[in-house]
Parts: C-alpha cells; structure tokens; sequence
C-alpha cells in the first residue's frame, strides 16, 4: 500500500490514537480524605455560620427585651416576678453581659460554626471511605478506564 502525498500544503488529520490504562482502586487513603472533608466543611459551614451567630444574637437581645420587661407582673391583688419565680436571674444576667452582644460574639461564633461543620463533613467522608475500602477489600475494588490528556488539556486549554 502506497500513500499519496499531500500537496494542497494542508496535513490531513491523523486519525485519534485512544491509548487507555485500567487501573483498579482498591484502597483510599484515608488522611488526605480527611484533610479534604475538612476543608470542604469549613468552607460550607461559614454562610450558615455567619446566619446562625445573627440569628443567636437576635434571639438572645429578644429574649433579654422580654425577659427584663416581663420580670413582675402585676394583678392588682398579686404580684408575680417570673424571673424569681422561674429561677431564671442567672439566664437574664448571661443575656445582659456586654460580651454577649460584642463583636467578638458574631465571629466567634462563625468559626465554631466552620469547625464544627468541617469536623462533621470529614467524619462523614471518612465513613464513607472506610466503607468502600472495606467493601473494595472484599469485591476487589473499582476497575477504572484512564486516557492521557491531550496537551491543550493539559495546559489548561481547550481542546476544540
């Protein structure tokens, strides 16, 4: 078999060359899984953190208002003081300390928020590949087909 030569000064396309690896995984590590399950929940749980600390900051200036306006109550023959009576001094005492409504109450509740979340994302990301490298041990893992990137694709290019 010949080739005839191209002389329009154009290269045809050459035809794709599919080279494919398989490879199986059977094992997770499980630390780096964990760094990123943190990472990941730290940075879902700052929006719901940021709503959550103004959320608590207004339910606890609420509740100091209703508290403080609410202490007696006066029935012309009784008069009750519902924070004696309920033993609730030392809850309004807490609602009324400047720190509650700082600007170190907001943020710091914010950043409890992010570890709190992160710490529950890894864990849950960390069951999970405990799971699969126990079901991988005994079914012999995922079979993966790879293919090498192009270098457009590489280099963070598009390939069209």
């Amino acid at each position: 078999m010949s080739r005839s030569r191209n002389t329009s000064g154009t290269n045809p396309p050459e035809p794709s060359r599919r080279f494919q690896t398989c490879g199986r995984v059977t094992r997770i590590h499980l630390l780096p899984l964990a760094r990123l399950g943190c990472a990941l929940g730290a940075v879902l749980g700052v929006l719901p953190g940021l709503v959550c600390s103004l959320t608590a900051l207004q339910v606890a200036a609420g509740l100091r208002r209703w508290l403080e306006n609410r202490s007696a109550i006066d029935m012309g023959f009784l008069k009750l003081n519902l924070v004696e009576l309920l033993r609730l001094g030392p809850l309004l005492r807490a609602l009324q300390a400047p720190a509650l409504s700082s600007a170190v109450f907001a943020p710091a509740l914010i950043v409890s928020a992010s570890v709190l979340s992160g710490l529950a994302i890894a864990g849950v990301i960390l069951l999970v590949g405990l799971v699969y490298n126990l079901l991988a041990r005994l079914t012999g893992g995922v079979i993966v087909e790879l293919e090498p990137l192009s270098e457009n694709k590489r280099s963070g290019g598009s390939a069209d």
